[in-house]
């Protein structure tokens, strides 16, 4: 019985969503309604650059990670263009990167002028996209165990581990629990004010307001205990099976997750083991399993998620940019200030001369 509640659990918070990311059911039903989020899939955009590869993510997304490991792992040669998502910038609900992710979210991949959104949709697309480098996504006999060991580790509910706090779990640091609190409250104003300033344009009026109605069951999951250590319980099941699976297929005998060559799913499980590790939970989730441990190791060891991933977890790129996108921000409010200061000089000096020839 407790084996079926555990399931349960499962099926409800490992459900891959719109979102590129293991969500609870009430965010995919959100998605669901909000048709205007639905992933895009190498769609024509006039917005896009319309010639080479272009990625549009910021250095310490998840998602961001995710679609960078995978074009470092084909060997892509992309522009990258970042998209400041923290701090009171929150470049992603600007129209004009609306315009290319009606979701509001990082990352975005441009090809030639077409858009693909949804971290996961990227992964699942690659081989399509750039069929000229090696195959992630093989189709062979491992197919069907690929794609269930990809989808194991997407469904993993990574942001909430990342951002929430449960009772025995690590404490986030309190630079950062201060910062998200602020984040949360900051995005959910900004959606308001953008909602009210473009509620003439139909499509962004759309994106605004379904983005608005997921970042609040966004929030009410993580100001829930109770939701997070369901989250934790359910993640606990995942790693019993992932580590089923290394101890008794290919990985046993040195190959890797589902065979002797490197897929998709060692990828993904590459990149959700290296977060949950940054963010503390090793020794809660897999102490208990050697192999998930040697797994790591040996993901670690690769000079793609070194490159991909872990040279972006620096606070010096994060706060660069972040800087840097700060100091343009407020630099263009600081234009305006000096114009209109500028106008109401030119104003006071036409008033006082106007007044000359009136007395």
């Amino acid at each position: 019985m407790a084996g079926c509640a555990q399931n349960k659990m499962v099926a409800s918070y490992g459900s891959t969503t719109d979102d590129g990311a293991a969500k609870p059911s009430q965010l995919t039903d959100l998605y669901e309604e909000a048709s205007v989020l639905a992933p895009l899939t190498n769609k024509p955009n006039q917005h896009a650059p319309q010639k080479g590869v272009h990625l549009y993510q910021f250095p310490a997304s998840f998602y961001s990670c995710e679609a960078r490991l995978i074009l470092e792992e084909k060997g892509v040669d992309y522009k990258e263009h970042n998209i400041c998502i923290i701090a009171g910038v929150f470049d992603q609900y600007e129209p004009e990167y609306v315009r290319l992710n009606p979701r509001c979210v990082v990352p975005t991949l441009c090809v030639d002028g077409k858009v693909t959104t949804d971290a996961h949709n990227i992964v699942l697309h690659a081989d399509e996209f750039f069929p000229q480098s090696v195959k992630l996504f093989p189709n062979d006999d491992t197919t069907d165990d690929v794609k269930k060991h990809f989808d194991l580790a997407c469904s993993v509910f990574v942001e909430a581990l990342t951002y929430g706090e449960v009772s025995g779990g690590p404490k986030l640091p309190w630079q950062m629990r201060g910062m998200m609190k602020s984040n949360h409250g900051n995005k959910y104003n900004m959606l308001k004010e953008k909602l009210n300033e473009h509620r003439d344009d139909p499509y962004l009026k759309a994106c605004y307001k379904g983005k608005l109605a997921i970042l609040t069951k966004q929030i009410e999951i993580l100001d829930s205990e109770k939701q997070l250590n369901d989250i934790v319980d359910a993640t606990k099941v995942i790693m019993k099976q992932l580590n089923k699976q290394l101890i008794e297929g290919p990985a046993k005998d040195g190959g890797w997750l589902c065979g002797d060559s490197y897929t998709i799913a060692d990828m993904q499980w590459g990149l959700t083991l290296v977060r949950l590790h940054i963010r503390g939970y090793s020794d809660l989730l897999w102490s208990e399993y050697p192999a998930i441990e040697a797994f790591y190791q040996k993901l670690m060891a690769r000079p793609t998620i070194q490159k991909a991933v872990i040279q972006y977890q620096t606070t010096t790129k994060i706060g660069g940019l972040v800087l840097r996108r700060k100091i343009a921000k407020n630099s263009r409010k600081l234009m305006l200030v000096v114009a209109a200061a500028a106008l109401i000089g030119i104003g006071l000096k036409l008033n006082r001369n106007v007044s000359k020839y009136i007395q």
